[in-house]
C-alpha cells in the first residue's frame, strides 16, 4: 500500500529522536504495525529494536528504504530501545521509549472517522439508566471478573479496553451490569456481540474521546444517571434512591418442547413443534416467497436434521471399537442423508451445517451467536452435524443458558443442513432501528481473517437510501513520538464504488426486511447475503430483542 510520504526535518512536528510509528487498519481494527527512526543523530547502519519481555530480550532488525529505518513489530511490551549493532550505540543515550499500542490506535481510529465525517462516539444499545461507576483497564476473563464485582446494586462498566477478537466476555457480564462505556472500538453495529450487548444492556457505547473518558472515570464509586438515546452519551451525579435504582433481574426464558422425531425434514413439514423456531421461520421465509410475497429473494435450499434422528444416530455408532463405530457413520444414515442432498438438487460440495436449537430465535431471547455454524466441504455431513449439536458443553454457551435460566436438560439440539452461498457481501438487516429507519451492515472481506463493514440506512418515510459509513476498508496512519497523526492513506471502499449497481438490490433487501416486519408484525433481525450469482438471499430472520428504549 502506497503512503504519503512525510518531511523529518520540521522540529515543531517531530521530538528530537523522531521516531516513527505505523498503524494499519483491517476491517474494524487498527494495530500497531511498524516502528521507524529516520537515524537523525547518525548513531551507525545497523539498527535493531530491542524489547525485553517475560525476561527475556528480543531483538527487531530495521531494515533502510533510502529514508528511514523500519521494523515490522507486535511488541509483547509498551518500551523499546533502538541499539546500532555496528557501534553499540543506543538512541536517546539508552532511555527506553515508552509506545502505548492501544493509544496509538485509538488515535488512528479518531483520525479515520474524522476524514469521513464521523462522531467518535459510537451507540450499540441506546437508552438510560442509573448505575454506581465502576472502572476496570481490560477483561481477559469475563466470568472470573464478573465475581469480583458487587452484586447489591446497578453498575455501570467503563472499560479501558475490549481486546482484540474477545468481545464476547461481555456475554459474562451479571445482571446487574446495566450499561457499558469501552474506551475503544471494534465491534459491528448489528454484528452478533452487539446483538447480545442490546438483549442485555440498557446503554452501551464505544467512547474514543480521552478527555470523556477520563472525566467519565472521575465517577468511579459513584452513582450517575447516564444517557446515549441521541447517540451521544450524556451523564450526571445522582442519588440512587431519587432514581429507584433498583436491579432488574433478567427475564428467564421459557423454552419450547419439541416433538420427538426421527427422519430428515424438509422446508415444506417445518412446524413450531418439530423443528423450533429458526427453522419454522426459515420454512415461512420459503413460502412467502413461493407465493410471490417476497419478490426477488432465495432461500437457500436445504433441510433439517432434528434431534431425534440425531439421538438415534448417536446410539446407533455408540460402540467400543472406533473402527465399528465409523463404519456404522459412515453407513446406513451417511446414505440417507447423502440421499436428501441430491434429490434436493444441493451442491454437494458447497454445503453449511447450521445449528437449529429449540432455544434460538425466541421472542424473549435471540441466542444470536452463541451456537454453531460450520462449513461442511468434504466432511461427512453427519460429523459436522455432531460437532454442531454438541455446541451446548461450550462455556460460553452454558453460561448464556445459566444467566437466562435455561436448564441443559430442556436444551434439544438440531441443525438445518443448506447450501453454502458463494457470496460478494454478507449482510445483516434491522427492519427498524428505532428512529424509523431500516438498517444494512455490508460485510466484505478485505484480508485473510479481516472484515469491514458499510453501513447503509434506509428511511421508511422517504423510502430513500443513503450510506451512512464510508470508511475505508484498508488505511495506513503514521504517528509521530507525541501520537499526532501525521500521514494517513486511504483504500476506497469497495461498497462506495459500486453504489449505483448495488442500489437495486439493497432496494430487493429493505423491500423484503419490511415484509417480514409486516409478516411477523415486529421489527426483525434477517441476516443473509448478496451471491456472486447477483442473487438477493435470505437465511434467518428473527424478531429483535432489545432492552433499550432505541435499538441502536
Amino acid at each position: 500500500m502506497q503512503i504519503n510520504k512525510i518531511g523529518i526535518n520540521n522540529s515543531q512536528l517531530i521530538g528530537f529522536k523522531a521516531n516513527y510509528f505505523t498503524v494499519i487498519k483491517e476491517g474494524k481494527y487498527y494495530d500497531l504495525s511498524k516502528i521507524s527512526t529516520d537515524n537523525e543523530e547518525n548513531l551507525g547502519k545497523e539498527p535493531v529494536l530491542e524489547y525485553q519481555s517475560s525476561g527475556k530480550k528480543f531483538e527487531f532488525p530495521m531494515t533502510y528504504d533510502g529514508k528511514y529505518y523500519t521494523t515490522y513489530v507486535y511488541p509483547h511490551t509498551n518500551n523499546y530501545r533502538i541499539f546500532y549493532k555496528d557501534t553499540g550505540k543506543y538512541e536517546n543515550n539508552g532511555e527506553k521509549q515508552i509506545v502505548n499500542p492501544l493509544c496509538l490506535a485509538r488515535k488512528a481510529t479518531i483520525a479515520d472517522r474524522t476524514s469521513n465525517d464521523l462522531p467518535i462516539e459510537e451507540a450499540y444499545s441506546k437508552g438510560q439508566t442509573v448505575g454506581k461507576v465502576i472502572y476496570t483497564d481490560s477483561i481477559d476473563s469475563g466470568r472470573q471478573y464478573s465475581k469480583t464485582l458487587p452484586k447489591d446494586v446497578p453498575i455501570i462498566l467503563l472499560l479501558g479496553q475490549v481486546k482484540q477478537g474477545s468481545s464476547e466476555v461481555l456475554n459474562y457480564l451479571p445482571e446487574n451490569v446495566k450499561g457499558v462505556i469501552v474506551h475503544n472500538s471494534g465491534f459491528s453495529v448489528l454484528g452478533h456481540i452487539a446483538n447480545q450487548i442490546r438483549q442485555s444492556l440498557l446503554v452501551m457505547s464505544t467512547v474514543l474521546d480521552n478527555d470523556k473518558f477520563n472525566d467519565l472515570k472521575k465517577y468511579e464509586g459513584k452513582f450517575i444517571h447516564i444517557n446515549n438515546e441521541t447517540g451521544v452519551v450524556n451523564y450526571h451525579e445522582t442519588n440512587p434512591i431519587h432514581h429507584q435504582a433498583k436491579i432488574e433481574r433478567v427475564e428467564k426464558v421459557e423454552v419450547p418442547e419439541l416433538e420427538n422425531v426421527e427422519r430428515l425434514l424438509t422446508f415444506d413439514e417445518l412446524t413450531p413443534q418439530n423443528c423450533g423456531n429458526k427453522g419454522y421461520r426459515l420454512a415461512l421465509m420459503q413460502k412467502l416467497v413461493n407465493e410471490g410475497k417476497l419478490k426477488d429473494i432465495a432461500i437457500p435450499k436445504g433441510f433439517v436434521i432434528p434431534e431425534g434422528y440425531i439421538n438415534r444416530l448417536k446410539e446407533y455408532t455408540n460402540v467400543e471399537d472406533e473402527e465399528e463405530s465409523k463404519d456404522r457413520l459412515d453407513g446406513i444414515y451417511t446414505q440417507e442423508v447423502e440421499q436428501k442432498v441430491k434429490e434436493l438438487g444441493m451442491t454437494r460440495d458447497d454445503l453449511i451445517v447450521r445449528s437449529n436449537f429449540n432455544t434460538e430465535d425466541l421472542g424473549s431471547f435471540s441466542s444470536a451467536g452463541i451456537y454453531d455454524s460450520r462449513l461442511n466441504m468434504d466432511t461427512n455431513i453427519l460429523e459436522t452435524t455432531l460437532v454442531v449439536a454438541d455446541n451446548i458443553d461450550y462455556k460460553k454457551t452454558k453460561y448464556v443458558h445459566q444467566k437466562y435460566g435455561i436448564c441443559d436438560k430442556q436444551i434439544q439440539p438440531a441443525v438445518i443442513v443448506q447450501d453454502a452461498i458463494d457470496k460478494d457481501y454478507a449482510f445483516t438487516v434491522y427492519s427498524d432501528d428505532g428512529d424509523g429507519n431500516a438498517i444494512i451492515q455490508l460485510t466484505y472481506k478485505v484480508g485473510f481473517a479481516a472484515y469491514h463493514d458499510s453501513v447503509i440506512k434506509y428511511n421508511k418515510k422517504t423510502k430513500k437510501l443513503t450510506s451512512d459509513n464510508n470508511m475505508s476498508p484498508k488505511a495506513e496512519f503514521i504517528l509521530d513520538e507525541k501520537g499526532n497523526v501525521v500521514a494517513q492513506h486511504h483504500e476506497k471502499d469497495r461498497v462506495a464504488e459500486e453504489w449505483e449497481d448495488l442500489k437495486p438490490l439493497l432496494n430487493i433487501v429493505t423491500d423484503g426486511a419490511l415484509v417480514l416486519e409486516d409478516y411477523f408484525n415486529h421489527p426483525q433481525d434477517i441476516e443473509g447475503g448478496i451471491g456472486k450469482d447477483g442473487k438477493v438471499y435470505f437465511w434467518q430472520t428473527r424478531d429483535i430483542v432489545a432492552k433499550g428504549k432505541k435499538r441502536i
